[in-house]
């Protein structure tokens, strides 16, 4: 049986993902050059300048398109803020369930579905990082890793 308690620390848990992630949509649409910059490195394999062996065997994987880069980079922010509304919605979902306004289950499966988007945008993140191997540079591997288990802890926490 589920404690209001608990319905409110769900709420708060799907919070600050959210807001989390609204600020990093917002600056990717209103300041683009500061991450889209950094994707393009990544799809051109620069993480691998140092390793000239590994960049041998991949190296037809680079994306250096501008277009392309836009495309995939607007992709991304689209995937961000996707995740952040259904993030805002289990939230919502959530506080509106401690009042008694939404079902607790309807609640938590909206939250859920937040939750799953957040941890999808990181996946995928660490996914076509995996491809462009940006683990070799300077790249997002160790943000996108933290946002990975956040989104599961955050998964772990609705579910409960």
């Amino acid at each position: 049986m589920d404690s209001g308690v608990l319905v409110l620390v769900q709420a708060f848990v799907m919070a600050l993902p959210a807001a989390w992630l609204s600020l990093g949509a917002l600056d990717n649409i209103f300041h683009p050059s500061i991450n889209r910059d950094e994707v393009a490195r990544v799809l051109a394999l620069e993480a691998l300048e140092d390793w000239p062996e590994v960049r041998a065997e991949v190296g037809h994987r680079a994306v250096t398109d501008a277009g392309a880069v836009r495309i995939v980079f607007a992709l991304a922010v689209f995937a961000e803020c996707v995740a952040s509304l259904l993030l805002w919605a289990g939230a919502a979902c959530l506080t509106l369930a401690f009042f008694g306004a939404v079902d607790r289950e309807t609640a938590r499966d909206v939250a859920l579905v937040g939750a799953v988007a957040f941890t999808g945008v990181w996946a995928s993140f660490l996914i076509g990082g995996q491809w462009f191997c940006y683990w070799y540079g300077a790249f997002g591997h160790p943000t996108h890793m933290k946002a990975l288990v956040w989104g599961l802890a955050t998964l772990i926490a609705v579910a409960a």
